[in-house]
């Protein structure tokens, strides 16, 4: 038996014994594609293939955010092209700095939000105060949507 096997036994043992519902185990490969977009940008995916070729891709640069299941290679690949140009023209368009601020607050949140939940014990009326906050911030970005040009329009005027 090889070492990764033993090792991934004794963890699907332990996390039985902790209670997982369930384990479900896939032979797979890891890659992660970094790309450059410059100023600081930079897009990062994480994707498996299982030896059944499925695949599951996440991005993880400049956020986490999975994007989930494909059945081809080529599936993948479209994503990644299209996902890369979106970023490129974003940047050209807009001001990628202060993109990465609010992709680094917006992790930022979600820590510390877990780090109480976990840690604290915090009033039902705090968590709806931080609630409310979520509520608000996410009105102000579907009014920035709402009153903001999309790219693919402003590339066709120009």
């Amino acid at each position: 038996m090889q070492i990764k096997n033993v090792n991934g036994d004794v963890i699907d043992m332990m996390l039985n014994q902790l209670g997982a519902k369930e384990i479900r185990n896939f032979s797979s490969t890891m890659h992660i594609a970094n790309f450059d977009l410059g100023d600081g940008l930079e897009v990062s995916y994480v994707f498996n293939i299982t030896h059944g070729d499925k695949y599951f891709l996440q991005r993880m640069k400049p956020y986490a955010m999975v994007h989930g299941k494909y059945a081809s290679y080529s599936e993948i690949i479209d994503f990644i092209t299209n996902d890369v140009k979106k970023f490129r023209k974003a940047k050209e368009v807009n001001d990628s700095g202060i993109f990465l601020q609010l992709a680094a607050e917006m992790d930022r949140i979600k820590e510390r939000t877990e780090h109480i939940f976990l840690n604290h014990d915090v009033s039902i009326d705090d968590f709806k105060v931080i609630l409310k906050g979520f509520d608000d911030a996410l009105e102000k970005v579907e009014l920035a949507n709402k009153k903001s040009e999309l790219i693919r329009k402003k590339e066709e005027q120009e």
